[in-house]
């Protein structure tokens, strides 16, 4: 996996990253999950703010990151893309 957090257009390892915070609550442990660090983690979380206008995914409490509105709604989109990247890699396993 790369850090692609530097293009425009949005990038799977985001919405990877994004799903992870999101199922975790921590870029901590985001990052332990995803095998990356955690500068790079919140880089991923930051690009799609960026991308949808500053609009903020996650918030800051004491008990961890919790998701706006905004994240729950794209929430279903990038649960769509993980399905679909699943489907393509044992698609490709079978072929294999």
């Amino acid at each position: 996996m790369t850090d692609n957090a530097s293009q425009s257009d949005p990038s799977w390892d985001w919405y990877q990253s994004f799903l992870e915070v999101l199922r975790r609550g921590s870029l901590s442990a985001a990052a332990r999950a995803l095998r990356l660090t955690q500068p790079t983690i919140g880089r991923h979380i930051a690009a799609p703010e960026e991308t949808l206008g500053g609009r903020t995914l996650f918030t800051r409490a004491q008990s961890g990151l919790l998701p706006t509105d905004v994240a729950f709604e794209i929430a279903p989109h990038a649960e769509a893309m993980a399905a679909a990247a699943a489907s393509v890699r044992r698609s490709a396993s079978a072929k294999a």
